[in-house]
Parts: C-alpha cells; sequence; structure tokens
C-alpha cells in the first residue's frame, strides 16, 4: 500500500509517501509563501501549496490511500459552501489577547473552563478567538468554525468533520466525553457558531474527483480525518506507553506525557489533551525555534548560516545577558499571553555571540521550567524523546539535557508527525503501523553532565527570578 500523509504546518507544507511493500519513504517540503505573518493566513492558499506539493510526491506512483496532519489552536469561519469568512487565525495570532484577560481575572471561571476542556484561558485558543470575533462585529450565524486541517479535510472529501483529536485544542470540546461542551459555548456566548461533526482518528471518507484532480491521483480513495502534529508526533515517535514523554523543540516548544486520563495541574500551568490513541498532559512555549531564527537574523543576518555560528557558543562563557523567550508571547507555565520578552542585564561589554548563546539559554531555562510543572503533575518520565531543530546544534542539543539533567533519546526519525499520520492512515487499513522504515532502531541517547547541570541550575535561578519580576498583575497564578 503506498499513503500519501499532506501536512499543513506552522511555516511549511510537508508530503510523505510511503510504501508498505518496499518499505520506501520519500519527504517533500516547502515553506508556505504567505502575506505578512505565519499567525494569520490565508486558509485557501495553505491548501492549494499543499496540493501543488502533494502532486509532486504523487507522481508516478498509485497512491491507495490520504492521511492528514495539521496544527492545534487554528481558527477559521467558513460559510456551508466552505467559502471563507475570516483568513485562518493560527496559534501564534493574539488578537484575542484582551478577552481572554477580561476572563482571567475571574478566578472561578479558569478553574471551570481548565477542568472541562483542558485547556487554558488563553489567546492561542480558538474558544477565545470566537469570541474576539464575535466582539468585533463578525456574525458567527451561519458559519462554521474550523481550522486548517478540517478544511482541508472538507476540501478533500466534502465532509465538515474533524478528529476529536484536533478538536480537543479549540477550548470547546469537553474532557468528560468525546463530544462538543455546548456549557462553554453558552457562557462564552458563541452559540450561534457551527462545529465540525466529530469522529475518531480512524475515520475516512472518499476522495472527491475534484480533489483528486488537483493532487493527481485516482478519485476514491480512502482520506484519513485530520490529527494534531503533536498528537501525531508522539504517535510517529511510537511513545504511546505511559511514561513516555516526547519533548520536541521546532518553531515552539512542547512536552508531552501520556498518560491513562486527563491530568489536571493545580496551578493551572499545563494542559490535557486528547492524542490520536490516548490523552496527553503537556506544556507548551510559543518561543523556541522562532526566537533563535529572530536572534541569528537580527545579530548575524539572514545569509549567515546557523554552522558558521556554532564554532562560537562555548559552555566557558559566562554571565550572559537573559533572555525572556515571550517574544510571541507566554503559555506555559504562566499563561501570559500578554507577556513579552526581550534581555535583561546587558553590559557594554556583551557581543552579538553572548546575546545569541543568551537566547538558547533562555530558550532552555522556560522549557525547563515547563517541564518542573509537568512533573509535579505526573512524575518523571521513563524516557525522554528529544526531537527538532535542537538535534542540528550539538552545543543546543548539550545545554538542554544539562539543564534536565536527565538523558534523552535523541530521534533520528525525521518528520516524526507525518510519520505518525503515515501510520494512523495504515491503521485505519487494517494494517499494522510497526513498519521497519518507520521507527527509531537505535536511537542516540545523550547524557548530562552532572557538574554542568548543577552550574545551569544558578542560572536557572537566575531566569526564575526575572521571570517572576516580570509577571503581569492579574496573572493565572
Amino acid at each position: 500500500m503506498i499513503i500519501l500523509a499532506l501536512e499543513a504546518s506552522t511555516t511549511s507544507a510537508k508530503t510523505m509517501l510511503f510504501n508498505s511493500e518496499t518499505q520506501e519513504v520519500r519527504v517533500l517540503t516547502r515553506r508556505f509563501e504567505i502575506s505578512g505573518t505565519s499567525a494569520v493566513r490565508d486558509g485557501d492558499s495553505i491548501f492549494t501549496q499543499l496540493m501543488a506539493l502533494g502532486r509532486e510526491a504523487a507522481a508516478g506512483h498509485q497512491v491507495d490511500a490520504i492521511a492528514l496532519s495539521s496544527t492545534w489552536h487554528g481558527l477559521t469561519l467558513r460559510r456551508s459552501v466552505l467559502s471563507a469568512v475570516t483568513p485562518v487565525f493560527e496559534w501564534p495570532y493574539t488578537g484575542a489577547q484582551g478577552i481572554a484577560s477580561l476572563y482571567r481575572h475571574d478566578h472561578e471561571f479558569k478553574d471551570w473552563f481548565y477542568r472541562r476542556t483542558g485547556c487554558m484561558v488563553n489567546a492561542i485558543y480558538p474558544a477565545f478567538k470566537l469570541r474576539y470575533l464575535k466582539d468585533e462585529g463578525a456574525g458567527l450565524a451561519g458559519t462554521v468554525a474550523m481550522d486548517q486541517g478540517s478544511l482541508i479535510y472538507a476540501r478533500l472529501t466534502g465532509n465538515v468533520q474533524t478528529s476529536e483529536s484536533l478538536a480537543s485544542g479549540s477550548g470547546l470540546l469537553s474532557t468528560a466525553a468525546a463530544e462538543w461542551d455546548h456549557e462553554v459555548l453558552s457562557v462564552l456566548g458563541i452559540s450561534d457558531v457551527g462545529l465540525p461533526d466529530l469522529v475518531d482518528g480512524l475515520t475516512t471518507a472518499p476522495l472527491i474527483a475534484e480533489a483528486a484532480t488537483l493532487l493527481g491521483v485516482k478519485p476514491g480513495i480512502p482520506v484519513s480525518a485530520p490529527g494534531p502534529d503533536g498528537g501525531l508526533n508522539q504517535v510517529g515517535e511510537g511513545a504511546s506507553e505511559l511514561g513516555d514523554m516526547t519533548f520536541s523543540m521546532g518553531t515552539s516548544g512542547a512536552l508531552r506525557y501520556s498518560v491513562p486520563e486527563p491530568s489536571f495541574s493545580p496551578s493551572l500551568s499545563t494542559w490535557t489533551y486528547r492524542s490520536p490513541l490516548g490523552w496527553l498532559s503537556g506544556a507548551a512555549t510559543s518561543g523556541c525555534g522562532n526566537c533563535v531564527d529572530w536572534a541569528r537574523d537580527l545579530l548575524f543576518g539572514k545569509s549567515v548560516d546557523f554552522g558558521e555560528i556554532e564554532p562560537q557558543l562555548k559552555s566557558e562563557r559566562k554571565d550572559l545577558p537573559l533572555f525572556l523567550p515571550f517574544l510571541f508571547g507566554e503559555r506555559s507555565p504562566g499563561w501570559q499571553d500578554q507577556r513579552q520578552g526581550g534581555f535583561l542585564d546587558m553590559r557594554p561589554e556583551h557581543a552579538r555571540i553572548d546575546m545569541y548563546q543568551g537566547v538558547l539559554m533562555g530558550i532552555v531555562s522556560s522549557l525547563y521550567h515547563c517541564f518542573i510543572v509537568l512533573q509535579e503533575v505526573n512524575g518523571t518520565p521513563d524516557r525522554i524523546l528529544l526531537s527538532g531543530g535542537v538535534t542540528s546544534s550539538p552545543f543546543w542539543l548539550q545545554l538542554t539535557v544539562d539543564m534536565f539533567g536527565e538523558s534523552m533519546n535523541v530521534s533520528s526519525l525525521q518528520h516524526a508527525s507525518a510519520v505518525g499520520a503515515v501510520k494512523m492512515g495504515l491503521r485505519a487499513q487494517g494494517i499494522p503501523d510497526d513498519q521497519p522504515a518507520l521507527h527509531d532502531e537505535e536511537p542516540r541517547i545523550v547524557h548530562p553532565n552532572e557538574t554542568r547541570t548543577k552550574e545551569l541550575r544558578g542560572e536557572f535561578e537566575r531566569y526564575l527570578n526575572a521571570y517572576e519580576q516580570t509577571r503581569f498583575s492579574g496573572s493565572p497564578q
């Protein structure tokens, strides 16, 4: 069987073509061409660009099934014929900061909303984006709230549906049952919006003729319901056993424990969503690779390759500028979407490389902060599987392992979320997903340097002091 996985990530279109008979895997990626930022995107343009890349990937192959991956937390309003009322507001969009801040001051509401949905009172969630759009005059009646993944699925199959896992990142799905929480919709005053039908991650629908023409494949082949890249990363890495934790450092950063049931933090610091195969307890940051890109572009220029900067990074370098990685607001652990980032403790002798290394340190400190609050809820994981851009930087990788003080399995599996989509596509067709080409045979294990870990604990305390001093009044904690 040949499965074509199509993924609309935060910045790029990705495809993975997998042949279960030959074990051949072919991956294509291409950055989306967008006007403005990736926070607000033309959903139809994203669909068109993904289809074009999918057509390239499928050329010369007899595709038997299609699997889909996209991001959590996106929102677009569509009419019944799928025409756009709004663009897609992706997770970095912060327009709902004001309304989220008002709700965040209501401590009773915060706790109620968190336990009903597993989500925080924060601008990233479609629940608050919908309320913001309504307050701005957008009529919700007669529209359907979708995300990029469910839009792609509807364009491919004609079915306005989404997976329970993808819906769990909306702030509108109940943690008690796999159904939309109509009381949350009512309390937020957004009950007049339509919502997609909910299906599980193994549901498929036939590819319609128009979409088949765009992809250059035969119509009628099964298309799997869309899954979230974060949840599919867990599937791709084979980290669905209790005690497994995936740790991805991409555009944003995320730590996800596999847990048996919804898991709630007493301090309201972590989220709990449905993965395609169970439950996840997690923490995520808005600032990771995007902050590194920003620092490289600002300090060295876009033309400078990261490989040219790497040899300049030194663990012996002390008294770095302190960087708070909240250029794109804060998610875990404080969920202050209005929090801002930048440098503290700057001195005249600090050079560009000091600032750049300070950015790496600040990102890792923020992620370690997330790890601490996750441990408080779930204990120490049995194993940690690390993936993302951090694996391309030996310095940043060792810094991360040393800060956490935990050995980590460094995944050699490329594009784990797309692998997860392929695995879900195989399961939907009744085919075992334990395919040799789809798992990491011998992951590299990186161990912490205990001496360095003790040193970095001091740096983390310095970071934590700055974090507390820059907290907004009326914050969740």
